[in-house]
C-alpha cells in the first residue's frame, strides 16, 4: 500500500492547521507547527504501518509537535506567542447580517479565550472531540489516554466552559 504525501497533505491540511491554531491561538506559531508536523509526516511516511487511519497518525504527530512546543516554551527555549484574532473559518455559504456576523465573531472570540484558559489536558480532547469531530476511540489513539480519562476531561471542560459562558451572559 503506497501512500502519496500529496494526498496525505491535501486530505489533512485544514484539520491539522485548525487543530494547531485552536491549541495555540497564534497564527504564526500554528504555521510553524504545521510545517514541522508535515515535515515529520513526510519523513515518516515510508514507516507508516497502516495499523491506524492515516488521519489518526497525522493527528498524533501534530499533537506530539504541539506538546514539544509547549515543553520548549515552558523551559524558556521559545518565546511565548502573540494571539492573533484573524480567525477566518466562518462558513462561506451562509449569509448573515452585519450584526449577526459581529455576534458570531464575538462568540467565537469568547469561546477561543475560554478554550485557551483550559489546561492542555482538558483543551486537547475538547478541541479534538467538539471541533474536529473525532470519536473518543480516535482521541484515545491520538493522545494515548484512557477512555475514562478522556470522558472525565470532556465533562470537566464542559462544566468550565458552561460556567464561564453563563457568567458572560
Amino acid at each position: 500500500m503506497t501512500i502519496s504525501f500529496d494526498d496525505v497533505l491535501n486530505e489533512n491540511r485544514d484539520r491539522v492547521f485548525n487543530l494547531l491554531f485552536r491549541l495555540t491561538s497564534d497564527y504564526h506559531t500554528s504555521e510553524d507547527l504545521f510545517q514541522e508536523t508535515f515535515l515529520k509526516v513526510y519523513r515518516g511516511l515510508d514507516n507508516f504501518d497502516g495499523k491506524s487511519r492515516v488521519s489518526t497518525w497525522v493527528y498524533t504527530i501534530a499533537l506530539n509537535v504541539f506538546r514539544d512546543h509547549v515543553r520548549k516554551r515552558r523551559w524558556g527555549l521559545l518565546p511565548s506567542g502573540r494571539a492573533h484574532s484573524n480567525n477566518q473559518d466562518a462558513d462561506a455559504d451562509e449569509t448573515f447580517s452585519p450584526e449577526d456576523d459581529l455576534m458570531r465573531q464575538e462568540e467565537r472570540t469568547l469561546l477561543q479565550k475560554t478554550l485557551n484558559g483550559l489546561r492542555t489536558t482538558l483543551r486537547v480532547p475538547t478541541v479534538l472531540y467538539y471541533i474536529d469531530g473525532l470519536s473518543i476511540r480516535d482521541i484515545m489513539e491520538v493522545t494515548g489516554r484512557t477512555h475514562t480519562d478522556i470522558r472525565v476531561s470532556l465533562h470537566r471542560a464542559r462544566k468550565i466552559i458552561k460556567t464561564k459562558w453563563e457568567a458572560l451572559q
